[in-house]
């Protein structure tokens, strides 16, 4: 995704459509800025086309364990049917363990269902409904059956707004009793110019403020405070276009800790990020290199 050149206009032209992505996406544009090309670590993906309009994607991370390097390999296959349903994802990693993800949509007008499970103790399911006027979601933990949540997003204009409720069962309520959480945020935007969003968390025991501005050629700068009775963290980020194949970013918080990456993007489909993370006492320097073609 090419960040430098977010203007946050599809949000404002789906305001304006009336139709508005799940609750805890509202601020997605935002939110990515500070975790994407970020990674530290060394990995290669790689999609292939297959028939059928099947995609395989292999990804090979490089893993340093205690002064030991490993190979983690991953091998997902995603494969769309015609009627509506969609094998999003099964993916089998080099320990034989399976992961699935399946959708549905069409079933019903604005209705969309998902299957995210793997084979030892997660089975979830989530329904999305979308109306011109609000989009609702349902998740539901059909394993254990002790956790559900629901949320609703909409707006007015430059408005987008939303609510979630979850309740989180156990099994001893005189260790860890079930917990209901609800969660609500707001954002605007000038289109071309700023973001902004505030949410409440956990009841509103917690707060983020996020806002960004984009309204200089090429460069995007966002920043965010989280708060929390533990503690406070503020962060800045900024994402600037060097020209048309590559983005420098540079990320820094409260706590000292300062991030840069660059990507770069060639020819077929292939693209390359450099990351480095330095903490304020210098002794833990992290890198990473990630490559994706296709």
């Amino acid at each position: 995704f090419d960040y430098s050149s977010v203007s946050f206009q599809s949000i404002f032209i789906r305001s304006h459509n009336k139709m508005f992505a799940v609750f805890k996406d509202f601020d997605k544009n935002v939110t990515d800025l500070f975790s994407d090309d970020f990674d530290s670590k060394y990995s290669l993906k790689v999609k292939s086309a297959g028939p059928h309009n099947a995609t395989l994607t292999t990804n090979v991370e490089l893993v340093d364990k205690e002064g030991k390097c490993t190979l983690k390999p991953k091998v997902a296959l995603k494969w769309p049917h015609p009627s509506g349903f969609t094998l999003e994802k099964l993916e089998f990693s080099n320990d034989c363990k399976m992961n699935v993800e399946t959708s549905l949509v069409d079933a019903f007008p604005g209705l969309k269902c998902e299957f995210k499970g793997n084979d030892s103790d997660k089975a979830d399911l989530s329904v999305k409904y979308t109306i011109p006027a609000a989009t609702f979601t349902a998740d539901f933990d059909i394993n254990s059956l002790s956790k559900a949540e629901a949320s609703v997003c909409a707006g007015s204009g430059a408005f987008v707004g939303g609510l979630s409720a979850s309740f989180a069962g156990s099994k001893d309520e005189s260790k860890v009793p079930s917990k209901v959480s609800v969660n609500v945020g707001v954002s605007h935007t000038v289109p071309n110019v700023c973001y902004t969003a505030v949410k409440a968390k956990d009841n509103f025991g917690a707060f983020t403020a996020l806002f960004s501005y984009s309204s200089v050629k090429n460069l995007v700068i966002a920043g965010s405070v989280d708060y929390s009775p533990k503690k406070t963290l503020a962060t800045a980020v900024a994402s600037y276009k060097v020209d048309p194949s590559t983005t420098f970013k540079a990320k820094g918080n409260s706590e000292g800790v300062v991030s840069a990456s660059l990507k770069r993007t060639f020819e077929k489909k292939f693209a390359v990020v450099g990351s480095v993370e330095v903490p304020h006492t210098l002794k833990t320097v992290k890198w990473g290199v990630n490559a994706t073609l296709g």
